[in-house]
Parts: structure tokens; sequence; C-alpha cells
């Protein structure tokens, strides 16, 4: 009986310090101001970019692990609608109504699952929220970790359809935006202190 007693006490204190050792390793995490998302895509004319300017907002719960990537419980990022510009006011006017910016102001993802961690990439699902429609998409996620920072890049394309919204038009629809879209992103989470 009180070897029976002496195991679970062993037991128990394995357990806590494993819980413990686990919950050391997760960290918040922030973004930095330097964070760029590019949206991109076609016309009847001429292709089209438009770059955030501006601060966006994100934070994720991250596991490292002397120097290396262990896992990510949560990430967010939220991009704020009229921070995305083109360099032409009338293309950007077009663009926030296409996207609903007065009603919906951000576009927002979500982490829901990391699925695979390689040594410089990993797979994720997430909830991607444009113009109040949620997608759930799945992506190639580029990241390099550097000391308490890590940078996550990567491509993702989507089209206006999926997001139930209209290409833009302009010059009485003359003008009119193709379907597909490309978001890029490259997005620096550091340390909180």
């Amino acid at each position: 009986m009180e070897r029976l007693t002496k195991y679970i006490l062993l037991t128990l204190i394995v357990g806590v310090l494993q819980i413990q050792v686990g919950y050391a390793q997760q960290q918040l995490f922030t973004i930095k101001n330097s964070a760029e998302v590019k949206v991109s895509g076609t016309s009847t004319i001429h292709d089209w970019d438009m770059v955030t300017e501006g601060p966006l907002q994100g934070q994720a719960s991250i596991n490292l692990l002397s120097g290396k990537l262990e896992g990510i419980q949560s990430l967010t990022i939220k991009v704020p609608v009229k921070c995305l510009k083109s360099g032409k006011s009338s293309m950007d006017k077009n663009a926030y109504e296409a996207l609903k910016a007065e009603q919906f102001q951000s576009i927002d993802f979500q982490l829901i699952s990391l699925d695979e961690i390689q040594s410089n990439y990993l797979m994720a699902t997430g909830k991607l929220s444009i113009a109040g429609v949620s997608q759930t998409v799945k992506m190639k996620v580029n990241y390099q970790v550097n000391g308490n920072s890590v940078l996550f890049s990567g491509n993702l394309p989507i089209t206006f359809s999926q997001f139930k919204l209209s290409p833009p038009t302009a010059v009485f629809n003359t003008i009119k935006t193709g379907n597909d879209l490309q978001i890029s992103y490259k997005a620096i989470y550091e340390q909180k202190n």
C-alpha cells in the first residue's frame, strides 16, 4: 500500500511538472508595425495591387523552445480595410465599396488549427472573414524564428465570389476587375515583455 501511495504521488508530481513546463513554453506575441498585406488582382486594362499603409492588429500564443517553433495555440490578424491603398483614390473608393468597408471595417484572420510544422514552413487552417462572410482556408505559411520574434509570410489565392462579393467595376462598367485575388502577407510577431 505504501508503495502504491508513493507511485501515485510521484505520478502526480511528474504530471504537474509537465503541465508547468508546457505552460512555460507558451508565450504571448503581438504583431510588429512593419507588417504588410498586399492584395493583387487583374482588370480589363491592367493588373493592380493594394498594399497596407498603417498599423495592423494581431496577437498570437506561440510555443518557442530553444529557437524552434513548437506550436501555435492561437493567432489573429486584423487588417483595416481602409489601410489598403492602391495609389489611386478612385480605385480605392471602388475597392472599399466592393468590400463594404463602411459596414465591415476590417479583414480578419483567425487560426483554427496548425496541421503540420516543418523546419521553415507550416500548414494551417484558419477562418478568413471579409465583408461579413467567413470562409475556412488552408494555407502553407513560411516562417523564420529570430530570437523572440517569428516572421510569417506567404500567399493565399481567393476569389471575390468566394466571399459573396461582386468584383468592382469603373467607367460605366467598361473596366471590370477579375474575380481572382492573391493575398500576400509578411508579418512579424514579437514576444510581449
